[in-house]
């Protein structure tokens, strides 16, 4: 009997090609580690000099003069044209705002999302519109051993999601607009709505009824039900919605229906107490 038995690559010596990618990878790494330390550095002083961040942070002047320029070009430090010394921007605290945002609203969700799961026994799911696309911030699995669900993390395009065209409903017109002038057509399944035309008649449906619904337009078998939950300005910030395969949701629409808006209803409520989330469809 002939076996044969894997083995790695050998490195032949420090000049071969592998030997280069690995410590370019390990300098890429380093860097990174650096810009990273860099901005713990700067982040409890006003201003701070290329010769003060080197020593404290020992790393060559050369290095933090480089690192600097990076943050500029990207926006996330600016050079005082007095001093000529580096201060943090608001970007950072921007992109700080976004990340607890987020956290918070799916800390707050949870409890709500898995009680919504435990009364329809379906998976439940909280999304947001990222460019175009539902992105999946949290999902409550269904009990059932035929199961359709998403992963957190996981995008969809928008245009054929309960939750892509819940938020899309209730966003503001101006970026509805800009959605559909930019829209760019994919028929996932035969029930796809490939038309902006169409699309804008779905949405104001949607703003009309309430909720959204998905009848097979992301995969044939997958029906889904959505609310918006809605921000203090009345624009959705999110959505909720309930997966199912096709022949359990035609059974129990409206108790779906019924049990994703109240829920959405309650997000609101606790993540934007002004909220006025008893306003009536179509408001």
């Amino acid at each position: 009997m002939t076996r044969t038995v894997a083995t790695p690559p050998k490195l032949v010596n420090d000049g071969g090609l592998v030997c280069s990618a690995m410590r370019n990878e390990e300098r890429q790494l380093g860097s990174v580690s650096n810009a990273l330390r860099l901005l713990e550095a700067m982040a409890p002083k006003s201003l701070c000099g290329v010769s003060e961040l080197s020593r404290t942070l020992q790393i060559s002047k050369t290095s933090i003069d480089r690192l600097l320029t990076t943050l500029v070009a990207a926006g996330f430090a600016e050079q005082d044209p007095n001093t000529r010394k580096y201060r943090l921007t608001k970007k950072i605290v921007s992109l700080a705002d976004r990340v607890r945002s987020r956290t918070s609203m799916v800390e707050l969700a949870r409890p709500h999302l898995a009680a919504l799961a435990a009364q329809v026994g379906e998976a439940a799911n909280l999304g947001v519109f990222v460019d175009g696309h539902l992105v999946y911030l949290d999902t409550i699995a269904s009990t059932h051993t035929f199961q359709i669900e998403a992963r957190a993390g996981s995008r969809l395009p928008a245009h054929c999601t309960a939750g892509g065209k819940a938020i899309l409903a209730y966003s503001r017109p101006d970026l509805v607009n800009t959605y559909l002038a930019e829209f760019v057509p994919v028929a996932h399944t035969r029930f796809t709505l490939c038309r902006p035309a169409l699309l804008r008649q779905e949405l104001t449906r949607i703003r009309r009824q309430g909720f959204a619904l998905d009848q097979g337009e992301f995969l044939e078998e997958a029906w889904c039900a959505a609310a918006p939950v809605l921000g203090e300005d009345g624009h959705a910030v999110a959505a909720v919605s309930v997966t199912a395969p096709k022949s359990r949701f035609t059974v129990k629409r409206d108790e779906l229906v019924s049990h994703v808006t109240a829920t959405a209803n309650r997000i609101a409520a606790v993540i934007s107490p002004a909220a006025d989330v008893a306003a009536p469809p179509g408001a």
